[in-house]
């Protein structure tokens, strides 16, 4: 699994640099269509949705954005990882454009956990305003920063993820992303 990881994320990060900004706010997700070795299965009807509520910053507010596609995945990051990977193009540099979500283990969530990395980003990917809580000790996450807590809950196929939490430069972030599907990687439960 460790072999399939790097290569998945440099997709990911490929991904997020195409600037195509020909999609529409709430349009799509952009999510990568190469997949790692293992197949991985879809479960539910396909979708997200996502609001989040910034207390202080250049964007305080909230926000709401939804996907037809699939945006959260189960062992994609690590066998016991959970996350999400939701980036639209063609924002205007206040408008939210992207939530990327690491769990390091999806069991621990449910009781609530520390153990996580969010990012919330605006405008034009990899150059707006972003706000970042990092707890994760996975290798893909970067430095730790700011702090937090994320619960994750179930509601019949849907997984529902809380985060509570401030950056290390005191903006608090509240979020809820709600995936009515997810990929799976094979062997993860």
């Amino acid at each position: 699994m460790k072999k399939l990881i790097a290569p998945f994320f440099a997709i990911l990060i490929l991904a997020s640099c195409n600037n195509n900004d020909s999609k529409k706010a709430n349009d799509t997700a952009t999510t990568t269509t190469d997949k790692p070795a293992d197949k991985p299965a879809v479960s539910g009807n396909a979708g997200t949705k996502i609001t989040v509520t910034l207390t202080g910053g250049a964007n305080a507010g909230s926000y709401t954005a939804s996907s037809a596609e699939t945006t959260c995945s189960m062992g994609l990051t690590g066998e016991k990882s959970f996350g999400n990977q939701y980036s639209v193009s063609g924002k205007a540099d206040n408008e939210f454009s992207s939530l990327q979500l690491l769990v390091d283990d999806y069991e621990a969530a449910k009781a609530g956990t520390e153990k996580f990395y969010i990012k919330v980003a605006f405008g034009k990917r990899l150059q707006g305003n972003k706000y970042e809580i990092n707890g994760s000790d996975n290798s893909l996450s970067g430095k730790k920063q700011g702090s937090g807590k994320i619960t994750i809950t179930e509601n019949g196929s849907s997984k529902i993820a809380h985060v509570e939490g401030k950056t290390s430069d005191g903006v608090s972030i509240n979020a809820d992303i709600t995936c009515t599907s997810v990929i799976t990687m094979n062997g993860t439960k």
